[in-house]
């Protein structure tokens, strides 16, 4: 019988990849590129707050693995293309991006939201992954193939009133998935996404603080329950492993069966 992935060594999954994880310093991004790095990849740890990467990136040396940190933010072409170049002068070559990198605004009705909040949210949340893709994407090419996975959020496919920019942007991540799946496809660059329902992070803790509003939300859940950031990473590990090869254009949405009501 040949190899599966239950014969192989975890670290093996991943040996020689090199992994570029963005958002990287907290929540699930720091779980991403933590997943990443037990399953053999390098990682680069792409974030703003350089105290944050560098925690996570001490982490995963201290479990046995390779990281660097780049503090670039992510909106800049600049900073886009120093984390490509920083990626390919320490290991040569880029074969995973994961575009986690992603804001929330405070509710307010689509009356009183303003043109520069919406460019704020756009320029991250949607603008920012397609940039990174891009430029990964040609780095990729090169090398016989790649993967991209983007981090979206199960308000893309089911909203709630007064954060429509939100929705708006993770819904239109959705869509860049599909259509990067087939522009990419014949560079062997497989292109899919994770989407979170309520996972507790440092963006969902605030919202949640509130008893009464917490309550709802489980009660709104078919499981009963939050995700963690390790699931998320779970899928995100499986998007980049050899046995999702022929996987690409697809959303994995892991929010407790809320999107089934």
């Amino acid at each position: 019988m040949g190899k599966n992935w239950f014969s192989v060594d975890p670290k093996e999954h991943l040996d020689g990849k090199v992994a570029i994880v963005t958002g990287g310093g907290t929540g699930i991004g720091a779980a991403c590129a933590e997943t990443l790095a037990a399953a053999g990849a390098k990682i680069v740890v792409a974030a703003r707050r350089k105290e944050k990467l560098e925690s996570t990136v001490s982490s995963i040396r201290e479990a046995g693995g390779e990281a660097i940190a780049v503090s670039a933010d992510v909106t800049k072409q600049e900073d886009i293309d120093k984390i490509v170049s920083e990626t390919i002068s320490t290991y040569g070559r880029i074969d995973i991006l994961v575009s986690n990198a992603g804001m929330a605004l405070p509710r307010c009705h689509t009356f009183d939201f303003t043109r520069e909040d919406w460019r704020r949210i756009f320029d991250l949340n949607l603008d920012a992954g397609y940039f990174l893709a891009q430029a990964c994407g040609r780095e990729m090419a090169k090398t016989g193939g790649g993967r991209i996975v983007f981090m979206t959020s199960q308000r893309g496919i089911s909203a709630m009133q007064n954060i429509a920019p939100y929705c708006i942007t993770k819904g239109a991540v959705m869509a860049m998935v599909k259509a990067l799946a087939i522009d990419l496809a014949p560079y062997q660059i497989n292109v899919n996404g994770v989407a979170p329902g309520y996972v507790m992070t440092d963006m969902v803790s605030g919202l949640l603080a509130d008893e009464a509003r917490l309550k709802n939300v489980l009660d709104k859940t078919p499981l009963g329950k939050m995700g963690t950031t390790d699931e998320m990473a779970a899928a995100v590990l499986y998007f980049c492993l050899p046995q999702s090869s022929y996987t690409t254009g697809q959303t994995a949405i892991l929010d407790g069966g809320w999107s089934c009501q």
